[in-house]
């Protein structure tokens, strides 16, 4: 079995003028038929699709958001990189990328599911249907996690639909594709089919195949490939977007109680963000995460990105900085303040994240967390607050909260109210790609005080159009079926 890899260098997301991908062949092409006609080759195929859907987290996508929601700044050395996002100015024909990139992936998802639905492949004696739908299970979940990055960037959130009765385009989240039809001219499906016609289905059933002791074989690093906590995890975060509160809380405290991830302090907790060149199986916060190495020949640009430019050499781009807004929120014996970041003589008065400081003596290799245990105690925080969620053992959604902010060696909180959930979540995960969502979910308003670009776009209020990107302009204009988000068309 190969390592699973992620040439995320060819693959990332950047703003781009893109091909309408949902009127083209996918990137498997016809050969790709004789491939899938064993199991050896969908096992294969499915390793290219951990690539395929895992790539935009390596890229760009997590630093783009904090970026545009404040808790990012351009640096004062910046090469240009990240002028646009922070004033949001997104157009049809300069959009995120994320639109191209997922529905490949998709398309690549559907070839596979389609090849062991048919059940038509050979296989060695030694192939058992436990075999077969663990890998089903892989894919259905990757596709459902490019699924569910698409409705959250290209639609406005589902409980503001579901709060105002929300019809029409302002209701459309994007085009549901389970077969593959390149004649086919999908329209855009509702937000709310988009999660319980394909994301919670196709969750549901990956939990209900994958044998629990599944561990893909032969890979460099487990907490980077499928597995049961991982599905369980993915279902607390989908369920909170859902505000199927019980379930998130149940799901959340399924993955909690599971034993192999704990929450981390002091120098066990900022060790996690060295640059391991293989994390630990156990004992770790890391859930699922993208695994790079440069013996694989992927690589990632958020440490040249984040990582404050050097006094001689300048080894990384600075492009980045920690906004003061961002700043502002932390204790000064908060360890993700005094650990996770650093100044640069040369700069005084700016900050920069050493999240990703790079391994293997570049700062282009870094492991990326996709998903941590800490999101879980906060997500139950919230389900228990938000939709008086039970859980048995846990008094109150305060007690969550706090795990979270005394282990970082933060203040305890007093109360747990949705803005200091909020709070908590914008310091634990910043440059991880959090913000932009939860921001949506929780219909807060966007206001910065530390901003120096575009004027008009300091403030972002919720609602807004702004807050569902444009769709790519020539997937709108190939496609009659189509619909441009509110605030995008073009004359």
């Amino acid at each position: 079995m190969k390592k699973i890899f992620l040439s995320i260098a060819v693959l990332g997301l950047a703003l781009s003028s893109c091909d309408d991908f949902l009127t083209k062949d996918p990137l498997m092409n016809q050969t790709s038929d004789i491939a899938l006609s064993t199991f050896e080759g969908i096992d294969d195929a499915t390793e290219g699709n951990y690539l395929s859907v895992i790539s935009w987290y390596g890229a760009s996508f997590p630093l783009t958001f904090d970026v545009m929601c404040g808790n990012g700044m351009v640096g004062p050395v910046n090469t240009g990189r990240m002028r646009q996002e922070p004033a949001w100015n997104f157009t049809p024909t300069s959009e995120l990328g994320l639109w191209a990139s997922a529905y490949s992936a998709i398309l690549n998802c559907n070839k596979v599911l389609a090849a062991i639905n048919q059940n038509e492949f050979t296989r060695t004696s030694d192939v058992t249907e436990a075999d077969i739908n663990n890998v089903k299970a892989e894919n259905l979940f990757l596709r459902a996690l490019a699924y569910f990055d698409l409705v959250r960037v290209y639609a406005q959130p589902y409980g503001y639909i579901k709060e105002k009765g929300l019809t029409g385009v302002e209701a459309m989240g994007v085009p549901i594709i389970t077969v593959e039809d390149i004649t086919a001219r999908p329209a855009r499906n509702t937000v709310a089919e988009v999660y319980e016609n394909l994301i919670i289905p196709d969750l549901e059933e990956a939990e209900r195949l994958m044998d629990p002791s599944y561990e893909r074989a032969d890979v460099a690093d487990r907490v980077a490939t499928i597995s049961t906590p991982v599905i369980q995890a993915m279902m607390a975060r989908v369920y909170l977007e859902h505000e199927d509160f019980q379930l998130a809380a149940d799901y959340a405290t399924k993955v909690i109680k599971n034993g192999r991830f704990r929450l981390l302090s002091g120098n066990n907790f900022l060790s996690m963000w060295k640059g391991r060149d293989i994390a630990p199986w156990t004992g770790d916060e890391f859930i699922f995460e993208v695994y790079v190495a440069q013996s694989d020949g992927s690589s990632t640009a958020l440490g040249t990105y984040l990582t404050a430019p050097e006094e001689i050499g300048g080894a990384g781009y600075g492009d980045v900085r920690m906004s003061n807004d961002l700043i502002n929120l932390f204790d000064e014996t908060d360890i993700r303040y005094t650990g996770l970041t650093k100044t640069n003589p040369r700069y005084p008065g700016y900050r920069w994240c050493t999240k990703y400081p790079g391994k293997t003596g570049g700062l282009q290799y870094n492991n990326v967390p996709v998903i941590r245990i800490s999101e879980m105690y906060l997500i139950r925080s919230e389900a228990m607050l938000r939709g008086n969620a039970v859980v048995s053992g846990v008094s109150s959604p305060l007690d969550d909260l706090n795990r979270v902010a005394t282990s970082r060696g933060a203040s305890a909180y007093s109360t747990a109210t949705v803005s200091n959930i909020f709070e908590e979540r914008r310091k634990e995960f910043f440059f991880e790609g959090y913000v932009f969502f939860d921001m949506k979910r929780l219909q807060i308003s966007l206001y910065r005080e530390d901003y120096d670009l575009d004027e008009t776009v300091r403030d972002v209020e919720f609602p807004s159009y702004r807050w569902a990107l444009p769709i790519p302009e020539n997937d709108v204009l190939n496609n009659s079926n189509m619909d441009q988000n509110p605030g995008y068309q073009q004359s």
